[in-house]
């Protein structure tokens, strides 16, 4: 049964220790295409101009209240007058809205389609808004920084507490969405439903999924670990204004340095924060930390083969501190700890879940 579970995990392939890798995308890539004119180059940066303004129109439609309003059915006078806007660029925003077909049209009046309707709500609002506050800040402070001579890759150091915030909000927008998949995980779900259940949150930053999980698991109790001081003052605020304070702790602690011996259920880990000098102490100390039969769920940006998203998501590895490490040289690094069995989640979105587990002590040889 363990095993048609992981079976299940990971679609009958894709999974570690169990054969061929299996990912498609890890084939010998293509040729790289080739510019041979100057209008190749421009027509790069048409479309990438294109990118950036579908980006700040969107964003637009959610920072200025549009998106939340077409919950209900209006005209582009109505918007606008509700909002202070002009009809001109209202209509443009929803015409944005229209490209990706966001939005319905019935006699006159405008509105979210199914598809949008969730993010018309509050929540939906802030995790829209937030799915492009976060990258646009993040590369525009990326630009500032290379501009004035002041990048290091010294790792994921934000002080901006929109930056900070957006992430909290993404997180904990991640964790409720992927809470049905953690039945797959043999043992999980009863542990963490059981009184004393224990969660380490690693690189907490505004507590987004200590907050998330703690919500829907009322007998788990975290400890979030925060070494930066201004994200783990946010983190603290967010977790007090959740009414989580006696079941979340912030603590200001490096996770190498962490002590704690089998006393964890579950930990996440978003190793693209941590640098290689230190990755490899961090899973030791999280394998002992973790009860055996606990699950350690580690984030992994996939940037494997040549296309532009690889790329992307190589360059904020390196940007946020985890130099280029990828999903194929995690595996033998969580091996090595001690992690058995170690899969990967099926699906082939740019953010990639490794799930390893600390052995039972029935299941050793």
């Amino acid at each position: 049964m363990l095993w048609r579970a992981y079976a299940l995990l990971s679609h009958g392939g894709d999974r570690f220790g169990l054969g061929s890798v299996g990912l498609g995308s890890w084939r010998i890539p293509a040729r790289l295409p080739t510019f041979r004119k100057a209008d190749d180059v421009l027509k790069v940066l048409e479309e990438a101009d294109t990118a950036i303004w579908s980006a700040s129109a969107l964003s637009a439609c959610a920072e200025s209240g549009l998106l939340a309003r077409l919950g209900q059915a209006a005209t582009i006078g109505e918007l606008a007058l509700g909002l202070s806007l002009p009809p001109a660029l209202v209509q443009t925003l929803i015409d944005s809205l229209t490209t990706f077909g966001f939005v319905t049209w019935e006699d006159g009046r405008v509105r979210a389609s199914p598809a949008l309707m969730p993010f018309t709500s509050s929540e939906g609002a802030e995790t829209f808004k937030a799915a492009l506050r976060a990258p646009l800040l993040q590369s525009e402070d990326f630009r500032h920084r290379l501009t004035t001579g002041s990048l290091r890759l010294d790792g994921w150091s934000h002080t901006n507490d929109a930056i900070i915030e957006a992430q909290g909000t993404l997180t904990r927008h991640w964790t409720t969405r992927a809470l049905p998949k953690l039945k797959f995980l043999p043992g999980l779900i009863p542990q963490l439903e059981a009184p004393g259940a224990a969660l380490l949150d690693v690189g907490a930053g505004a507590a987004g999924l200590s907050i998330a999980l703690c919500r829907h698991f009322p007998h788990l109790s975290a400890v979030a670990l925060e070494p930066a001081s201004h994200p783990a003052e946010i983190g603290e605020r967010h977790v007090r204004q959740a009414g989580l304070a006696d079941r979340i702790a912030i603590r200001q602690e490096r996770v190498e340095e962490l002590r704690e011996d089998k006393a964890f259920d579950l930990a996440f880990l978003p190793q693209m924060f941590l640098p290689d000098a230190v990755i490899e102490e961090a899973l030791r100390r999280i394998f002992r930390a973790l009860k055996p039969g606990g699950w350690l769920l580690v984030a992994v940006l996939s940037h494997d083969g040549p296309g532009t998203v690889s790329v992307v998501n190589r360059l904020k590895n390196l940007l946020w501190g985890g130099n280029t490490r990828d999903v194929a040289r995690i595996k033998p690094l969580l091996e090595a700890a001690g992690f058995d069995p170690v899969i990967r989640a099926p699906g082939r979105q740019s953010l990639r879940m490794i799930c390893a587990r600390r052995p039972n002590l029935r299941d050793l040889p």
